[in-house]
């Protein structure tokens, strides 16, 4: 990424590479606290409950991991018969999160967001 790049800009950036993978629907980055900062979504989802809630879910399940002496979850996945939900963490402040696809490859797909995520790790 470009350093003369605002964070807007490479958030949009971010997002565009996010919606470029195969599968994705839509997809959010948001701060662990669930407060969005960048999104693609169609339709009347109410955006930033959406963000608020993929970042409960990671912290829960961290939480879960932790006081089950486990290491933390690489990433959330819930499956419903017409999409799945992914979230993975982007660092320490930020996570990722998209709905993809009932056909989406769960594993392609991961290891393409999981670079995506180590970016924006990085910038964020």
């Amino acid at each position: 990424m470009s350093e003369h790049l605002g964070l807007k800009e490479r958030i949009n950036q971010f997002i565009k590479e996010i919606t470029g993978v195969k599968g994705v629907k839509a997809c959010v980055i948001t701060s662990r606290d669930g407060i969005l900062m960048g999104r693609a979504f169609t339709g009347g989802v109410s955006v930033p409950s959406f963000a608020a809630m993929s970042a409960t879910m990671l912290a829960s399940a961290e939480a879960a991991a932790s006081i089950s002496h486990i290491q933390p979850p690489e990433r959330i996945t819930v499956m419903s018969p017409d999409a799945t939900i992914m979230v993975i963490s982007a660092g320490e402040r930020t996570l990722l999160a998209v709905v993809l696809e009932d056909k989406a490859d769960l594993e392609a797909t991961y290891t393409a967001l999981t670079k995506i995520a180590a970016d924006i790790a990085e910038v964020l």
